[in-house]
Order: structure tokens, then sequence, then C-alpha cells
């Protein structure tokens, strides 16, 4: 586990929350958030969730799951976008240093084609602590034991991509080739 919770920290501080709670996509990252906020009473069962029309097909059907009605509504959008009215983010194609939300449920992509590319996986960068304890105990043993976790050896693939993104690629990274045996 120790893997997990320091690729969990590592993205969580790059990306500007305080904690990380790795799963096993961002589909599972959205419902498992929506769940949450229905077991503290802010969001209701049946309650209507509003997300772009143009989106992946998994997030109504997962709004769905947790027993809230989506509604799709135009938005432009690019990267990431709410899902209105509530504190959860869909940040399945967008990656960047400090782009988390005050106070949300941001949730991030692994997936093969993201920015970092793992293979599978997800996380739900939040500033929320008990939400943290919920979250990860849900990852593990939701109600249909649903096995929501993220796998050691992706985090651990996680870690090694992630330094090598953050690896800048200047001029220092190379040889001064006019002192070899290089011919112009």
């Amino acid at each position: 586990m120790e893997t997990i919770e320091r690729f969990e920290d590592t993205i969580a501080r790059y990306c500007g929350s305080k904690y990380g709670v790795a799963v096993d996509c961002c589909s599972h990252a959205l419902f498992l958030s929506l769940l949450y906020l229905v077991s503290i009473g802010e969001v209701k069962i049946n309650d209507e969730i509003r997300i772009p029309k143009q989106t992946f097909r998994s997030v109504p059907n997962y709004i769905r799951h947790a027993g809230l009605r989506p509604r799709g509504i135009d938005m432009r959008w690019s990267g990431s976008y709410p899902l209105l009215p509530t504190r959860v983010y869909d940040s399945a194609v967008r990656f960047e240093k400090d782009m988390y939300v005050k106070d949300s449920f941001f949730c991030v992509s692994f997936q093969y084609r993201k920015h970092l590319p793992i293979g599978r996986g997800g996380m739900i960068l939040t500033d929320d602590k008990d939400a943290v304890v919920w979250l990860k105990e849900a990852r593990l043993n939701g109600p249909d034991g649903w096995e929501m976790y993220m796998m050691s050896e992706q985090a651990a693939r996680g870690l090694t991509l992630f330094e090598m993104m953050q690896k800048k690629h200047g001029y220092s990274d190379y040889p001064d080739w006019t002192v070899t045996d290089v011919q112009g």
C-alpha cells in the first residue's frame, strides 16, 4: 500500500489538493464522489445532475448508478467540467499543475490515452479529510463489494511516468556537439 499512498500524495501535491484517493478509473472516481455526497446529505437520491451533452458515456451511466438523474445541457468545456450543482468535477482529459478547485472532488483519469497513461486508473483529489476516510473504505469494500481500488503496479508505473513527465528537456540535457566529431 506504500506505493499507492506515495502516488496519491505525489499527484495531490502536483495538482494542488491536500489528498488524493487512487481508484481503478475516473468513472468510478465520479461515482464514489457522488455517493459520498449522497451519504452526507449534500445530494439527495433522485436529484438532477447537469452535465454536458457532449461527454464520455460512462458519466451519465454512473450518475444513474448513484441513484441520481443525469440531464444533458449545452456546456462548452475544455479539460474539465463540474457536475452541477455538486462539487464534483470530471477532469478526465486535463492534468496540470495546481489545477485542483478548492473544496471539490476533482476526478482525474490515468487511462492509456491520457496525460499520465498508466493504462487504467483514476484519482479523486480533495481537501476533505472525512471524505478521504469514507472514499478509501468505499473503494475497497463498498456495499456491493465494488473493489474499485488501484493496483500497486499501476501506482508504481504512475510514479515512474510522473517523474519522467517532470523532467525538463532543455539545452542542459544535451552535450555540446561542436566539441565532437560531428561534421557540419
